[in-house]
C-alpha cells in the first residue's frame, strides 16, 4: 500500500515536472551537456547522465540544475520501484524458488521500501527547493540499493542482478546531479 501511495505521488510530481521549468533560489543553471560533463568522470557516466535528462525540455538551454536532480531522482526511482515490484514477483509466484534467493530476494524488497522512502524525501525537498538534508537522503537510497546489489551478487545467477545494477547507476547520477546544488 505505501509503495502505491508513493508511486501515486512520484508520477503527480513527473507529471508537474515535464511541464514546468523549476527553480530554487540560489541554484545554478547550466545546459543539460555542462551538467553532464560536470558530474561524469568516465564515458559510461556522461551516457548514464544522457539517458538520464533525455525527457528535459529543450537541453540545449540553461535550465536550473533542480530540474536535472528532478529528473534523475524520478528516473531512480521508477527504476527501483520496478525492480522492487521483480523481487516480490519472484517471491511470490516462483515456488521453485531456492531458500537463498528467496531470502535475499525478501531482503532485497525490505531495502527497496527503504530505499524508495529516501528517495521520496530526495524528491520532496527538491520540489520544495528544501536542501537540508538532501545528501542525506540521497545516499540512504544509494546505500539501500547497494545492500542489495550485494545480496544478489552472492548468488550464482540472479535474474534481478542486472536490475539492481541499473538501479544503482541510476541512484547514484541523481546523488551526482543532486550535488550540482551544492549538497
Amino acid at each position: 500500500m505505501n509503495t502505491i501511495l508513493v508511486l501515486l505521488a512520484v508520477s503527480l510530481t513527473v507529471a508537474g515536472v515535464a511541464g514546468d521549468d523549476k527553480t530554487c533560489p540560489g541554484a545554478p543553471t547550466m545546459t543539460v551537456e555542462s551538467a553532464c560533463r560536470n558530474v561524469s568522470g568516465t564515458q559510461a557516466m556522461y551516457d548514464t547522465c544522457k539517458d538520464a535528462l533525455a525527457g528535459v525540455p529543450d537541453p540545449m538551454s540553461d535550465h536550473d540544475v533542480t530540474v536535472y536532480a528532478l529528473a534523475a531522482a524520478h528516473g531512480a526511482v521508477a527504476s527501483v520501484d520496478a525492480t522492487m515490484d521483480a523481487a516480490i514477483n519472484l517471491i511470490t509466484n516462483n515456488k521453485s524458488l531456492p531458500g537463498d534467493e528467496k531470502d535475499a530476494y525478501s531482503e532485497c524488497a525490505e531495502d527497496y521500501s527503504t530505499a524508495l522512502h529516501a528517495m521520496g524525501s530526495v524528491l520532496n525537498k527538491l520540489d520544495g527547493c528544501s536542501f537540508d538534508g538532501l545528501a542525506d537522503d540521497y545516499m540512504n537510497g544509494l546505500l539501500d540499493v547497494e545492500n542489495c546489489r550485494d545480496r544478489v551478487l552472492k548468488l550464482s545467477a540472479s535474474p534481478l542482478y542486472a536490475m539492481v545494477l541499473v538501479d544503482r547507476n541510476k541512484a547514484g547520477m541523481a546523488l551526482f546531479l543532486g550535488k550540482l546544488l551544492g549538497i
